[in-house]
């Protein structure tokens, strides 16, 4: 399942989901060993071993279909603009929703052998809107461009991007529509689903700071690493109640992505206390990444984790792969944190300094894309350890993500198509300080243009816990696995409309819940 794993699942998809796993796992088992001696003579250590030619088509599966939603939004984008849909939310949330949600669920069940042509006639448009547009050339005029300070627009369509897909995903899986080969690997691989919780964490990174005072550590556990760790136990505990199991090989027997994103927070917090300036977090999580592919590699960890021998007795044997991936997560979010104060130390920039940064951060993705290759084929990519290959996975993905929306959206389409659709407005609502003349502007400004995205990032962790809700609901109550690629595809549109639309009721009211 994907990172907002259903409070409840059938259980014949459950099993069903299971057997599949048994199949799906024979690519990735142990296909060598050293035989060494003990005392009963001769046994054969498992190695567990990849394919990194399979693991390179997986990865560009996975980008495909986000980097087709991507252009979605910024069609989106586009299309508002130009029916001038500005104080009119119920209409662009509506043009947002087909141009942006049902597109996405189609890529990933019954269209997804069309998904290399559709990506192919999406850069052939994009060509043709910038030829006819001559918006590079309209770039050169602007005096300055606003990245938008502390919560540029790029992180917000970043984190609505991942919200969407992992909502579509965890639902869809249960359909026999589904493209099979994005479910989650259970030991190496770059699948789509893979990308959830890595995604997750990265998005979070964006909208956070190193921990710079004790009061900054307070407010970061209080307020968020122990909501998600209190929803993580609560959600074990309903498993349990309702006699319900869960992939033990994701996190573990009682760990789930709720603990992990929870203690990557409260974790992550308190390592980066350790970092005088934000220069610092560079080296400190660097540091803490190798010293974690070392234990996987060097120490066995890895094959600890992986070997299914390894019984569930005891409560770390039990929840080894939560625990033991915990440090790679934490070194993905201080490295994150450090990607988001670079991008955002200088929110004015002229033009010449616009073309900079984004070089700069061209040359950032390239090499991370080339340290994925090596990763690949040196060390594998395995989100079940968080290993080394699989957070420079997730860094060249976000990074590709953000050098992607600067160019296009702050650098392309805002200057043909000027729109402030956030100023503070959509900060404020964020933080909760939508209070007098302050609460007026933002609802005024937080419609239009990037209003699915916008309500994902003020509410997203109620539409997270709704779309869990109704995953489990459909499992319960609807049979997914017996249903039709037309039902599937119909059930799936009205999920996603229910979970989204009331985020975006909850936008145009100004409430900010969680």
């Amino acid at each position: 399942m994907g990172i907002g794993d259903p409070l409840a699942a059938s259980p014949v998809a459950m099993e069903s989901r299971e057997q599949e796993d048994s199949v799906e796992i024979l690519d990735f088992v142990p296909i060598t060993g050293n035989l060494t001696k003990d005392g009963d003579g001769l046994v054969q250590e498992p190695i567990f071993d990849w394919d990194w030619i399979e693991i390179v088509f997986q990865c560009w599966e996975s980008v495909r279909l986000i980097l087709a939603t991507f252009w979605c939004i910024l069609l989106a984008r586009v299309v508002t603009h130009k029916l001038g849909l500005y104080g009119r939310p119920n209409l662009s949330y509506v043009v947002e929703f087909l141009i942006i949600i049902l597109p996405c669920i189609l890529l990933v069940t019954v269209a997804v052998d069309y998904s290399n042509f559709i990506v192919f006639i999406m850069l052939g448009l994009t060509w043709r809107f910038l030829r006819s547009t001559r918006a590079l050339e309209q770039v050169r005029s602007r005096v300055q461009f606003d990245l938008g300070g502390n919560r540029p627009m790029t992180f917000s369509i970043l984190r609505a991007l991942t919200h969407l897909i992992t909502a579509v995903c965890i639902l869809a899986i249960d359909f026999s529509s589904f493209y099979r080969p994005h479910r989650k690997s259970r030991q190496f691989g770059a699948k789509l689903m893979d990308t959830g919780i890595g995604l997750f964490v990265f998005t979070m990174a964006m909208v956070s700071r190193r921990t710079r005072h004790l009061s900054d550590l307070r407010r970061s556990v209080i307020y968020q690493a122990l909501p998600l760790i209190l929803l993580g136990l609560g959600r074990t505990i309903a498993i349990l109640m309702l006699g319900y199991g869960q992939d033990e090989h994701e996190y573990g027997l009682h760990l789930n992505a709720f603990f992990t994103l929870g203690l990557t927070k409260l974790l992550g917090s308190l390592v980066s206390f350790l970092a005088r300036r934000d220069l610092h977090l560079l080296p400190l999580g660097l540091g803490l990444l190798v010293t974690h592919q070392l234990g996987l590699s060097v120490l066995g960890l890895s094959d600890y984790v992986m070997d299914e021998e390894v019984d569930r007795s005891g409560l770390f044997n039990a929840n080894r792969e939560g625990l033991v991936s915990l440090p790679g997560f934490v070194a993905l979010y201080l490295l994150s944190i450090y990607l988001n104060r670079w991008l955002v130390n200088i929110s004015l920039l002229s033009y010449i300094e616009m073309v900079k940064k984004l070089w700069r951060l061209l040359y950032m993705v390239l090499i991370l894309w080339t340290l994925f290759a090596i990763s690949a084929y040196g060390v594998g990519i395995s989100r079940v350890t968080c290993n080394f290959g699989y957070v420079v996975w997730m860094e060249a993905i976000g990074a590709s993500t953000l050098l992607a929306s600067f160019w296009a959206v702050d650098f392309i389409i805002n200057s043909k198509m000027p729109w402030d659709p956030v100023g503070g407005a959509v900060q404020d609502q964020e933080k909760g300080l939508l209070t007098g003349e302050s609460s007026s502007r933002a609802k005024h400004k937080a419609i239009g243009p990037f209003a699915i995205a916008q309500a994902l990032n003020q509410n997203g962790l109620t539409f997270f816990l709704v779309a869990n809700v109704l995953t489990g609901m459909v499992n319960i109550f609807l049979k997914p696995e017996d249903r039709s690629d037309l039902e599937s595809i119909f059930i799936l549109l009205v999920y996603m409309f229910v979970a989204t639309k009331l985020a975006h009721e909850l936008l145009k009211r100004g409430i900010r819940i969680a």
